[in-house]
């Protein structure tokens, strides 16, 4: 499936689509094309409405757990759609100031959307990232503690990846390696995203396992290349030498 989006100007206006087509690589035929404009507003429209053509053109429907599961990545608004969008290109940076910027916009998404459990998710790992990073006082690392407790009472969040992501940063920087191999290998039994295989990467070196480490990261960089997924690997959490752990990838980025 290929997703694109394209704006377009307009006579008076900019206009943007997102244009998307799902292609069957066993003939070369093409099972949905659907092109959607894109409002201010009408985000939720949108991701219901792909959702439903994807699974008519699979003829599968999607599972009861899948749906409820789907629930929770939506808010009652759109604007909250996307701004949790937006925190999450900054999360994706892993900086410091980009983790920052992204626990302010979530904290707006969770005023706007108070219904809006993976909002509360997001933040949470935000915000222990934030603290791998950059230590907090003894009022904000209880603030912190209290916040991933209450995400982890809320309804549904043992069937999300991202309460494993949270709960693995959280046992690495408490020295936790036994705790935070477990959780990580349950949040890649959900979902084999490349973040997770950046964290299952970060528990391996902890356990002194450098060769199981570096084969976790070149699975997430080939899940998702580019530099974003290399600062994670470089910075997430501590820092990595790539030459020293991965060399295979600093070569291969030396000869880009």
């Amino acid at each position: 499936m290929t997703i694109e989006f394209v704006n377009q100007r307009h006579y008076r206006a900019q206009q943007c689509f997102m244009s998307v087509q799902l292609v069957d690589n066993a003939d070369g035929s093409t099972m949905l094309d659907k092109r959607y404009f894109i409002t201010m507003d009408n985000q939720l429209t949108i991701q219901n409405d792909l959702l439903d053509s994807l699974s008519t053109a699979l003829m599968q429907p999607w599972p009861d757990r899948m749906k409820a599961m789907l629930k929770q990545y939506q808010p009652a608004q759109s604007p909250s759609l996307t701004r949790l969008y937006q925190a999450h290109q900054l999360l994706m940076k892993g900086d410091v100031d980009s983790l920052g910027k992204a626990s302010d916009i979530l904290d707006d998404v969770i005023k706007q959307s108070p219904d809006f459990i993976y909002a509360y998710a997001e933040k949470a790992l935000v915000d222990v990232l934030r603290h791998s990073q950059q230590p907090l006082d003894e009022k904000q690392l209880a603030t912190l503690y209290a916040e991933v407790e209450k995400v982890g009472k809320m309804p549904g969040i043992k069937d999300m990846a991202i309460f494993y992501q949270i709960k693995t940063v959280d046992m690495l920087g408490k020295g936790k390696i036994d705790e935070a191999y477990s959780a990580i290998n349950t949040g890649i039994d959900l979902e084999m995203s490349w973040m997770n295989y950046v964290l299952l990467g970060k528990v391996y070196e902890m356990k002194g396992q450098n060769r199981e480490a570096a084969d976790a990261y070149l699975t997430a960089f080939n899940l998702r290349p580019g530099e974003n997924t290399l600062y994670w690997i470089e910075n997430g959490v501590f820092q990595t030498s790539v030459t020293r752990v991965v060399p295979y990838l600093d070569n291969f980025l030396a000869s880009e």
